[in-house]
């Protein structure tokens, strides 16, 4: 257990030097990884056809449900998908798992035309 807080505050910490989180900021919670696994799970089932487009729907609005339930923000679930991807994959390498999706990260947070920057992550009602 040791081991894995020293490596997810190692991981805080290159997120906060480059930018994927700020100063004061942790990441809560690495479920962004599982809900961003289950949208794509859906969209597959899909595009397989184990699933109906009201099935798939049906499993993204859950998905989302879990999303807005879990953060607050596009910044901070993206932060939270980042860590658990790369606890999964990366090993501490920094590599090409991690900064694949930093990129990612930056580009959607930055651009003006991006759904982070033009869909709230809250909608209303």
């Amino acid at each position: 257990m040791r081991q894995l807080v020293g490596t997810v505050l190692r991981y805080e910490a290159r997120f906060r030097a480059d930018g994927l989180l700020g100063e004061d900021e942790v990441v809560r919670t690495v479920a962004a990884w599982d809900l961003g696994r289950a949208s794509k799970m859906a969209r597959w089932g899909r595009g397989a056809r184990y699933a109906t487009r009201a099935e798939m729907n049906d499993a993204l609005v859950r998905v989302s449900a879990g999303a807005r339930n879990a953060y607050s923000s596009w910044a901070e679930f993206s932060a939270a998908y980042v860590l658990g991807r790369c606890l999964h994959f990366d090993e501490e390498r920094f590599g090409d798992w991690y900064t694949s999706v930093r990129e990612a990260h930056h580009a959607l947070l930055r651009a003006p035309g991006s759904p982070w920057r033009t869909v709230p992550f809250r909608l209303p009602g």
